[in-house]
């Protein structure tokens, strides 16, 4: 059986649901042992957001989604993800109106990697304490915008990185497409928070209030070709 994205693999019934099943041979967002190895460093090529379009502060309280109209038709969206409130949020670029046939996400497509955790988890499902979680800042990442960008984008994901059997033309013809999807890039700083032991092993403890800044930067700023080639991004 093929490794990829699944085309609309978005559209689901609830975004928390669509972000837990975004690859489909993608392991589940179960959550790990502590004493797991982590890296959080990503190789998504999400540089620094200087002069920012969009650039706000905001509060949200545990167990709560948060949501701000960025412009663009897009919305900014912190999610509870299905593990539950006291696990935290995903981060989210949504359309301000969702498509007919289901839920779409731009972020997630846009973010490696795809995989492992990644910058747009702010919870503990892998295995993180939530004081680690939010020392994890400013966090970067990246998203498409609209949701012919998003399929196109999926396409592209599909062809390079997963095994297939696309003919040398169409391989070319998906290179080209993705050196064309403009992408926006983003940067989410925790500013202060508080944090509430309970008693709960899977969960020692909760993210009960955070305070945060966002910015965002509009295309062109990076390509989603450029988000395949992480190789050609020099580490810091």
């Amino acid at each position: 059986m093929e490794t990829s994205v699944k085309l609309g693999i978005f559209r689901r019934v609830a975004f928390c649901s669509a972000l837990s099943l975004f690859l489909f041979a993608a392991p589940s967002r179960t959550r790990k042992a502590s004493t797991q190895n982590h890296s959080r460093k990503s190789k998504t090529p999400a540089p620094e957001i200087e002069n920012p379009d969009v650039d706000f502060t905001a509060e949200v309280e545990r167990g709560k989604t948060f949501e701000h109209d960025i412009g663009h038709d897009l919305i900014f969206r912190l999610e509870v993800p299905e593990t539950g409130d006291y696990a935290g949020w995903d981060i989210m670029i949504v359309p301000k109106t969702q498509p007919a046939d289901g839920p779409i996400e731009f972020s997630a497509i846009a973010t490696p990697p795809y995989h492992s955790y990644n910058e747009r988890y702010i919870d503990v499902t892998f295995g993180f304490s939530a004081k680690e979680i939010l020392e994890m800042s400013p966090r970067r990442f990246n998203f498409v915008m609209s949701e012919n960008d998003e399929h196109r984008a999926e396409e592209a994901v599909n062809v390079a990185l997963y095994p297939n059997s696309a003919s040398d033309d169409e391989k070319q013809r998906v290179a080209e497409s993705s050196e064309n999807i403009q992408l926006g890039t983003a940067e989410f700083k925790a500013l202060k928070y508080r944090i509430t032991s309970i008693k709960d092993p899977l969960f020692p403890g909760s993210i009960e209030w955070m305070r945060f800044e966002v910015k965002l930067k509009f295309p062109p700023a990076l390509t989603m070709a450029q988000v395949l080639a992480p190789a050609d991004v020099p580490e810091k």
